[in-house]
């Protein structure tokens, strides 16, 4: 059984199965299925098939083969010799919190999903369906990240509570460990895709909502100019142009490094080089750095220079709920690493890894908890921002109720 995983150029037992791969390409294909079919192919409804409830499958699926694996770790770990990197006293309370870890798992899953099934009720009746539908996104998104956080623990679990016999060559079991390391990196690039793309759903919905206020403050004039209404069309041409690249590039950014990683795994000479490998991935980590910190601070000066007509759309939650997960997926392990250097956490390289796979997970549940709150389908913007009429005699009249309550007092204000 070594030998077969070795065959597949595979360090360890729990990566056999490629789920990296296999979250990467089926996100690919619901894109590709979101894009042609959406939610009806030729008028007929796609209750089981559409693109949410297949994401939603896979998840379910990915989340039975990453407890099981857990599981096989937690197995090895009981029964298993003492572990020089689990059994020490100031690692315990890690160790508790990742035998927890699946239990919250399960949570998150039943979390989103139950809150998903609010959002497709709306869809089905045709109420916002394209909001409905980008809140969706978002709202899948802590159980997508959990998941992948949940494998790369399995791995790393599995990697420090196994022992290998005596005599065994010291610089394969090294060579197993950085391997190990480096797939760690590539299960979270794909989760970061995922992310990447939520947030570039929240900017878009973000101006789309804005976009339907301004049109409606300046509808109730009449259509007559007023003193700076072209200043304020201008900048928010320029601010949405800028906030749209910056969503956009971190997708971009995202798409490329997992793409990358998963090629020199499959295809390339990671496993055998993997000195070059990481070598290469500290690049792409920085470009994510830079890509994320972009595209966060675009969609905050979006927040903070609109907050007042924004207000009933309660933008300041609603990113926070999003931010959350970002801001620690990037951000979060060298904040460890540098605790580490400064001598605040005694921990060794993979204590590390473990620690940050398990507050991911819980991180997960909480952008949950939060989305729950943030993202409700009751919301009345959806429903006024979907039957805004466009254009058309009826405009005129329609276009004349607020978009958002208490959108009316600040537009005579203006």
């Amino acid at each position: 059984q070594a030998q077969r995983w070795t065959k597949l150029n595979c360090p360890h037992p729990v990566m056999a199965l490629h789920l990296d791969v296999l979250l990467y390409c089926a996100l690919l294909v619901l894109f590709i299925w979101r894009s042609c079919v959406w939610w009806r192919f030729s008028g007929v409804a796609l209750e089981n098939l559409n693109y949410i409830s297949l994401l939603y499958l896979l998840m379910h699926i990915l989340l039975v083969c990453e407890v099981a694996n857990f599981g096989q770790a937690f197995i090895l770990d009981l029964n298993g010799e003492v572990s020089n990197e689990l059994d020490i006293h100031s690692f315990l309370w890690v160790k508790i919190a990742m035998w927890i870890t699946p239990f919250a798992l399960v949570f998150i899953m039943c979390l989103t999903w139950f809150q998903s099934r609010e959002h497709i009720r709306k869809i089905w009746r045709q109420e916002a369906e394209l909001q409905h539908d980008r809140a969706l996104q978002i709202v899948a998104l802590p159980a997508v990240y959990a998941v992948m956080a949940m494998s790369s623990l399995a791995q790393l679990y599995h990697l420090a509570a196994e022992h290998h016999a005596p005599g065994t060559d010291a610089g394969k079991i090294e060579e197993i460990r950085k391997s190990s390391y480096s797939r760690y990196d590539t299960v979270f690039m794909v989760a970061d895709l995922y992310e990447a793309w939520a947030l570039y759903q929240f900017g878009t919905l973000t101006l789309e909502v804005l976009e339907a206020t301004l049109a409606m403050r300046w509808s109730r004039r009449g259509g007559r100019t007023h003193e700076g209404q072209d200043e304020v069309r201008m900048s928010y041409v320029a601010v949405s142009q800028i906030m749209w690249l910056g969503t956009a590039m971190f997708v971009v950014v995202c798409v490329i490094q997992a793409g990358w990683s998963l090629w020199q795994w499959n295809f390339g000479a990671a496993a055998s080089d993997w000195e070059a490998y990481e070598r290469d991935l500290r690049q792409f980590y920085f470009a994510g750095l830079l890509a994320s910190g972009a595209a966060i601070y675009n969609v905050n000066v979006v927040e903070s220079a609109y907050s007042e007509m924004l207000e009933a759309y309660s933008p300041l939650t609603k990113f926070v709920s999003v931010k959350l997960l970002v801001f620690f997926s990037f951000w979060q392990k060298g904040a460890l690493g540098f605790a580490k250097d400064l001598g605040f956490l005694q921990l060794t390289d993979l204590q590390l890894k473990l620690l940050h796979s398990t507050l991911l997970v819980y991180e997960c549940l909480a952008s949950a908890l939060l989305h729950r709150w943030a993202w409700s389908a009751e919301e009345p913007w959806y429903t006024a921002l979907a039957a805004r009429p466009k254009s058309g005699p009826a405009a005129d009249v329609d276009e004349r109720r607020p978009l958002l309550p208490g959108a009316g007092a600040s537009a005579h204000s203006a």
